[in-house]
């Protein structure tokens, strides 16, 4: 397997982030079009694409929301490569990517309707925080932050 840094317009990571979307209409419904603004391809530092060979498996990015803090964005992995170790590998290099950025601390937000996210994310060391930004006060989703050495 192979990480892609990709740029806005990339079609395959069009083809991932639109799945991914899908995904969250059938889980949160029509909350999901409240994101669609900050889910932008263009307001994000980094995208990453996983590939299989040549076959898009799974996708992620961050983008700057302060001095030092980063925010993960748009992580979402092919069911058949679920459990494979895609969804770390990329979390991993958004990391590295970040910290090379100068941030130091990660936020991230998934829907409290899926808890394999919300416990693969407890187990990189996540922390669950009081909800930030858009979802603030919302029921539907949970937030984690992260502090990394520089």
């Amino acid at each position: 397997m192979q990480l892609r840094c990709v740029q806005a317009e990339d079609r395959d990571y069009k083809m991932l982030a639109d799945l991914l979307d899908a995904y969250y209409f059938d889980v949160v419904g029509d909350i999901q079009k409240k994101y669609a603004l900050e889910n932008r391809p263009e307001n994000f530092a980094c995208r990453l694409v996983m590939y299989d060979q040549e076959i898009p498996v799974g996708c992620g990015c961050w983008k700057a929301v302060g001095a030092d803090t980063a925010e993960i964005k748009r992580i979402f992995v092919l069911p058949a490569y679920r459990r494979r170790g895609v969804a770390s590998a990329i979390l991993s290099t958004l990391e590295e990517d970040i910290v090379r950025s100068g941030r130091s601390r990660i936020i991230l937000e998934t829907a409290r309707m899926t808890p394999a996210s919300i416990a693969f994310y407890q187990t990189l060391h996540y922390r669950e925080i009081r909800n930030y930004g858009s979802p603030a006060g919302e029921d539907h989703a949970v937030c984690f932050e992260k502090y990394m050495k520089a």
